[in-house]
């Protein structure tokens, strides 16, 4: 398990690729730590930063920089808005369903919406392991563990590891 600002011990040449990834603990305070090797591939993803979560139909949550992909939501919701119409108010609720704005904090935590254990299928309270994966500029939150690991094996099926 990975722990804020510290460096995965467990990851074999860590330093390595683009691509990370951990299981974190989603504390019972609904805290959840942003591990310092997440944060060297992705420095949006640092203290004191914003960050925009999609909720996505698959039970997981796709993070993105708040800067660039957050500022758009809002541009949009400007526009919604302006239009004054029940189709307008009924695309903003949908935009607020699927996307949140969250803050990880000089701590290096995020604090984790009931609407985010909602889409992760977690229950009200209690403290959960996540699996957090950064690629590129996105990052992504899933509590569903065995299937992940069953799409990283099938990704690995053309690697021969005892050559």
């Amino acid at each position: 398990m990975a722990t804020r600002g510290r460096p995965t011990r467990f990851q074999i040449a860590p330093e390595l690729g683009k691509a990370w990834r951990a299981l974190v603990e989603l504390g019972e305070d609904n805290r959840l730590p942003i591990p310092k090797d997440a944060t060297q591939r992705a420095a949006w993803l640092g203290r004191d930063q914003a960050v925009l979560a999609v909720l996505e139909e698959d039970g997981s949550a796709t993070l993105l920089p708040y800067e660039t992909h957050g500022k758009r939501v809002e541009a949009i919701l400007t526009e919604l808005a302006a239009l004054e119409t029940e189709e307008a108010e009924l695309q903003i609720l949908a935009i607020r369903a699927t996307r949140l704005r969250f803050a990880i904090y000089d701590d290096g935590r995020m604090l984790a919406s009931a609407d985010l254990r909602n889409c992760l299928g977690l229950s009200p309270a209690g403290a959960f392991y996540l699996s957090l994966t950064v690629f590129g500029q996105k990052a992504t939150l899933k509590a569903k563990g065995l299937r992940e690991i069953s799409e990283a094996h099938s990704i690995l099926e053309t690697i021969n590891f005892d050559a």
